[in-house]
């Protein structure tokens, strides 16, 4: 397989292929050099939270954050470049939560959110209801070309502090993105990138009360947004929880 890449690291094709990046990225850094760059930041975050007294989320974005400024070129990425916005967003449990305590603070209203993404949000509540096995389901096709639901009327993210990690890994360090083909979004550029998700089930395991903990596998389940704010208005409305 051909893996490319350019002068300051960044992978380069396969934006949207996610084995072509774990592959580039395990050609890239060794395993001794994830494990030790896991542990680091892992020990980083809680170090940070202890000491500025938030939560360990919160910690580990200033970590991530940290490592791009130290690390990276400066990003060309800015408000209002959102053509990265219209596709599908997976994340933990623990990231919905850090985006609905966001939501909360700024007193967003989660039924408009929902009402004006009610397109994808219905589509995505069909295929829950039809019976399909949802770990068969390709939910980022299923909502591409749609804006995010947290995409606010100024091409904006609402919630941009605690937006979760598939969103803070597209990135570029060349030009804007003039398309959503995204041209000029990396990824791959830095090894706390390929330990991230690791990093953020750790959290999560270790925040989850041990009466329900299971052995700890290096990941977490993952879902849409869109499935994350059906999950909410059925718990606001009583349903069961899918």
């Amino acid at each position: 397989m051909t893996l490319y890449s350019d002068h300051i690291g960044a992978f380069i094709q396969g934006v949207t292929d996610p084995e072509e990046l774990r592959q580039f990225i395990k050609q890239k850094f060794s395993e001794a050099e994830i494990q030790f760059a896991y542990e680091k930041m892992l020990a980083d975050t809680k170090t940070v939270a202890k000491a500025e007294k938030i939560p360990l989320l919160k910690a580990f974005w200033k970590v991530l954050d940290h490592a791009y400024s130290t690390k990276a070129p400066p990003m060309t990425c800015g408000k209002g470049c959102s053509h990265c916005c219209y596709t599908g967003v997976a994340h933990t449990q623990l990231e919905w939560d850090g985006m609905m305590n966001n939501a909360r603070d700024k007193g967003i209203n989660l039924n408009e959110v929902i009402e004006k993404s009610e397109k994808t949000v219905r589509k995505v509540a069909k295929t829950l209801e039809s019976g399909i096995d949802p770990e068969t389901v390709d939910w980022y096709h299923m909502v591409v070309n749609q804006r995010c639901p947290f995409l606010d009327e100024d091409e904006a993210c609402m919630i941009h502090e605690d937006r979760p990690l598939d969103c803070r890994l597209m990135v570029a360090f060349r030009e804007v993105c003039a398309s959503k083909n995204l041209e000029h979004a990396q990824r791959g550029v830095l090894i706390e990138e390929a330990v991230a998700p690791t990093v953020i089930a750790r959290l999560q395991y270790e925040t989850t009360p041990k009466i329900r903990r299971r052995k700890f596998t290096g990941s977490q389940k993952l879902r849409i947004i869109q499935r994350w704010l059906l999950t909410w208005k059925n718990k606001k409305g009583g349903k069961k929880k899918r």
